[in-house]
């Protein structure tokens, strides 16, 4: 592959080259949360997380580690992190995607606050 930097990859671009390569299975990684359902009494998010294997597969290698809800007067900031241990070959693409649901329990009722993801600190739209 040549670069329009006299031939060299960029330091910034192999880093994150690197970066993309070391995050691509293995360790628990935080997911994008788009999407969440709020329970009738509004202290429980049912969240919705992408995940390559369905949960009903024979072998379950994507596990949901650990799950984050931060509360503030005027927002909450969730999240959902997954691990993922599946035997991926390089030429295994993420071309299907499976929702898995995942409750979060809040301290206080939502009450119109706004709902964040902890990845890109974006909104999150409540059904």
């Amino acid at each position: 592959m040549a670069f329009p930097f006299g031939g060299k990859m960029p330091p910034a671009l192999f880093m994150g080259l690197a970066a993309m390569t070391l995050t691509a299975c293995g360790g628990p990684q935080w997911r994008d949360i788009n999407a969440a359902t709020l329970s009738k009494d509004e202290r429980t998010l049912i969240v919705e997380v992408l995940v390559a294997i369905p949960e009903d597969a024979a072998s379950q290698c994507e596990k949901v580690t650990d799950a984050e809800v931060n509360e503030s007067p005027s927002q909450v900031i969730i999240g959902v992190e997954v691990s993922d241990d599946c035997p991926y070959t390089w030429g295994d693409t993420l071309s299907v995607g499976y929702v898995r649901f995942v409750k979060l329990k809040l301290k206080q009722p939502l009450s119109g606050r706004t709902v964040l993801d902890n990845t890109r600190h974006q909104r999150v739209r409540i059904g």
